[in-house]
């Protein structure tokens, strides 16, 4: 499911600090010379680009609704603007805070918890719904992050046709030429303006849909911070999936509508445990603990979903990114040493019929509860196809300090499939079997990620997965780990008339 690097075996090429899938930015408000494109050559339609507010110094400052994105193209061989979604989500360095002594204990703005800062802070999405607050900085701020869809590009104007959309600013736009890094021949455009006032950013879309229900009520008023459950019956739709979860770390629904899928609910769970056999750490007992949301956005172009809390791990964190055929699942593990952990798929009955791949087996295996024999080997990509739709997985871990010195990831952490029905392994939630359970079993012993200790090591993952139409190939999730591990380039420059 994750393919997964170290600090220390990118050290040479990432300067010591791990970078992933990190997208280059050349040429940054430079002017270059480039080749008249009437339409959008890129062939990435599920990848996002993300710039924070850092990377576009011209339009820090401006109110977030203020910023909209266009493309060119020339339909009939007529110059025209076309506005397409961007999305601006506001970030900001927040405390912690600690969980409270109680559920009856009230919340302040200020913290993640909503209590007293500990001295722990890092960047996060702001929400006013939540204890994190608003941004302070209400604007386009250096950590705030601006997004769009490469399949929204379109061309660039041809020389002498040069004119700016109606309703910006005069001269305030920014040209982001959008390169594939695999292709370079391919290239797509997206032009930022600031608004005049009277357009909307979201240009009348709306990619994902993300309804966060609490079933006690509202999150301030009802939550209960210092010792949960606080069941949930939230759900995240795009016209190529649908998500749902019911609580804290509890990811129990994956359905595909792609193309002729049949829809049915084909998931179990997102299931994380110390051990194969061991319950008295898992996502049941994370949500039943103490924890607190950082946010929950619903945007245009994508949603966003992040949380921490995980028993004696109150600062670990999960942020769910949803887009409109893809989703990141991030993990910031923050607690003392622990024994160990996996982190896996389990595939519900309705997945029955489905056939797993990855990049270590690509010839497959029914997934029908039958044992079947996979390498435990970790795989670049994962992918599971069926009349029910198409799932592919892939990611990277980041384990600064993690890894014993001139050791690698491979030796502590083994890929993990299991399909048996009604197994006798204890199963800490969902239903009792093992279907395409598929991911990540680490083997050795994690030190101390806490941040509040003197020392601490980093471990955070992300998960990628995307869903598509049945009958998906191992050379299309070939392709697209491929894109992953390879990814956009963006250039930046002031677009002039």
């Amino acid at each position: 499911m994750k393919h997964m690097s170290s600090k220390d075996d990118l050290g040479a090429r990432t300067g010591g600090r791990r970078k992933v899938f990190a997208v280059a930015i050349i040429g940054v408000l430079a002017l270059v010379a480039v080749a008249c494109i009437d339409v959008n050559m890129v062939d990435r339609p599920e990848e996002p680009v993300v710039f924070t507010g850092a990377e576009l110094p011209a339009l820090t400052g401006a109110e977030p609704e203020e910023i909209v994105a266009f493309a060119h193209t020339r339909p009939n061989s007529v110059p025209t603007w076309t506005q397409i979604p961007v999305q601006v989500d506001e970030r900001t360095v927040v405390d912690f805070g600690s969980q409270p002594g109680s559920n009856a204990t009230p919340g302040v703005d200020g913290t993640v918890y909503g209590t007293t800062a500990i001295g722990v802070t890092a960047v996060q999405y702001a929400d006013a719904g939540t204890f994190v607050g608003a941004d302070p900085d209400p604007t386009f701020d250096a950590d705030d992050e601006l997004v769009f869809m490469s399949d929204d590009a379109g061309g660039t104007p041809r020389k002498g046709e040069a004119t700016e959309p109606a309703g910006v600013v005069p001269g305030s736009g920014l040209r982001v030429q959008v390169t594939d890094s695999i292709d370079e021949s391919r290239s797509g455009y997206v032009f930022l303006f600031r608004s005049n006032g009277g357009l909307d950013p979201a240009a009348g879309r709306d990619y994902v849909d993300y309804d966060f229900n609490l079933t006690s009520g509202t999150y301030k008023a009802t939550y209960k911070r210092a010792d949960g459950p606080n069941p949930e019956t939230s759900l995240v739709t795009t016209e190529n999936y649908r998500v749902g979860l019911t609580d804290r770390w509890i990811e129990n629904q994956w359905r595909v509508d792609v193309g002729d899928s049949t829809g049915v609910d084909i998931l179990d769970g997102i299931k994380a445990r110390f051990g194969l056999g061991t319950c008295g750490r898992s996502n049941a007992t994370f949500a039943d603990a103490e924890g607190a949301f950082i946010a929950n956005i619903d945007g245009p172009v994508r949603a966003i979903r992040s949380y921490v809390g995980a028993n004696s791990g109150p600062l670990t964190q999960r942020t769910h990114v949803f887009y409109r055929s893809t989703m990141e699942t991030r993990t910031n593990l923050r607690v003392h040493a622990i024994p160990g952990i996996m982190d896996f798929v389990d595939y519900s009955t309705d997945a029955v019929g489905m056939t797993y791949a990855n990049s270590t087996h690509s010839g497959g295996v029914p997934i029908d509860g039958a044992s079947d024999a996979i390498s435990t080997a970790v795989p670049a990509w994962e992918l599971v196809t069926g009349a029910q739709g198409s799932v592919m997985t892939a990611g990277v871990i980041d384990t600064a300090g993690v890894v014993p010195p001139g050791g690698t990831l491979d030796d502590i952490v083994d890929g993990f499939y299991r399909d048996e029905l009604n197994s006798p392994v204890q199963q800490c939630w969902g239903d009792p079997h093992f279907l395409g359970a598929s991911g990540l079993n680490f083997t050795s012993a994690i030190p101390n990620t806490d941040p509040t200790a003197a020392t601490f090591a980093t471990f955070d993952a992300t998960r990628f997965v995307r869903f598509t139409a049945p009958g998906a190939t191992t050379d299309d999730a070939t392709t697209w780990a491929d894109g992953l591990e390879t990814p956009l380039v963006r250039t930046v420059v002031p677009y002039t008339l």
